[in-house]
């Protein structure tokens, strides 16, 4: 027989109410779940409206508690941070009011390296320290990774559109699944989301690197309209992608995680039933903000040239996307 768990209960903390955390925020509200949000610009109009979720699986409104302060959300029993990491430099100031020392962190964000940023401010200390590891350190098993597969956009204050996915796969920062991690997952599964528990939480962030690193990487760098049916509509962009693909592959063996060969023809696969899909990254560069493109782009190839391993696809999105973004604030 197939075990079960309980869903995790208690207060749940939503930090980045956007496209991502603002759509798993509101299944876990919308299945009972004590969920909090924290917003900034749609702080007034979630407060007066509430949060509308356009969804393939159906529209629901949520009239949920909002805070436009960490300090009025108070401390959480879990904190589930969604925020872009061209953010996370605000996070020492946001966890210092929402969490204290049994509070769990869950984060949901793209990239490599945010784990660690978290286990870090947890325990006190600077992101930007390398020594000792994060993984020694004794915040380490209040982490949670979470890297999610959701085709989602902020569409207007206070509406999101959800058009395609929305799994999970969860897994700790530190050890293997516990009895809380299955308690996570059962809590997503409850609210009607996918979430599938991992023994290992860096195979899963270099599994969603397959496809975040073309398909966000070439949307700018293809800008402007370089959505996913652009890219691979066109036979030098969607070679592009495919080579992407495989050099994730080649720095993820390098950095001790074996990924199927496979796995980048089903990405590929997938992204054709996505339609005119804009990545994340694209979405953020054509309105002017800031990219991800240091823990989407920066941190795999730092990792690969590390180990020794030649990427020079990678190697050269990442200078070409750090270079476009640079452009776009100096203006």
């Amino acid at each position: 027989m197939e075990e079960t768990h309980q869903p995790f209960n208690g207060k749940i903390g939503i930090i980045g109410t956007g496209a991502l955390g603002g759509y798993y925020g509101a299944r876990l509200s919308q299945a009972g779940f004590n969920v909090h949000f924290l917003m900034r610009s749609d702080y007034d109009v979630v407060r007066k409206r509430g949060l509308q979720i356009q969804s393939i699986d159906g529209d629901f409104v949520i009239h949920p508690p909002v805070h436009n302060s960490a300090q009025s959300m108070g401390v959480c029993d879990l904190l589930i941070i969604a925020l872009k990491t061209t953010d996370n430099g605000a996070l020492p100031g946001l966890l210092a009011f929402t969490t204290d020392d049994k509070s769990v962190v869950l984060t949901l964000q793209n990239g490599l390296g945010n784990e660690d940023a978290l286990a870090r401010i947890l325990a006190g200390r600077s992101i930007e320290e390398t020594d000792p590891t994060a993984q020694s350190l004794p915040t380490a098993p209040r982490v949670m990774g979470g890297p999610a597969f959701l085709c989602s956009t902020r569409v207007a204050p206070g509406v999101i559109h959800h058009t395609e996915y929305g799994f999970i796969r969860l897994a700790e920062f530190a050890g293997s699944p516990t009895e809380r991690t299955h308690a996570v997952a059962a809590m997503f599964e409850s609210a009607g989301v996918p979430c599938e528990v991992l023994e290992r939480l860096d195979e899963a962030r270099w599994g969603k690197l397959i496809w975040n690193v073309p398909f966000n990487g070439l949307g700018v760098a293809a800008s402007p309209g370089a959505d996913s049916a652009v890219i691979l509509a066109d036979p030098v962009l969607s070679r592009a992608a495919r080579q992407l693909m495989d050099e994730v592959i080649s720095a993820a063996k390098a950095d001790g995680v074996e990924l199927n060969q496979s796995a980048a023809e089903q990405s590929m696969a997938r992204t054709r039933t996505m339609g005119a899909y804009k990545s994340s990254m694209q979405v953020d560069y054509e309105l002017g903000r800031p990219v991800e493109v240091e823990a989407i782009l920066g941190e795999p190839v730092r990792r690969a040239r590390r180990a020794g391993i030649a990427v020079p696809a990678m190697e050269l999105l990442y200078g070409m996307v750090r270079r476009a973004d640079q452009m776009a604030r100096d203006k």
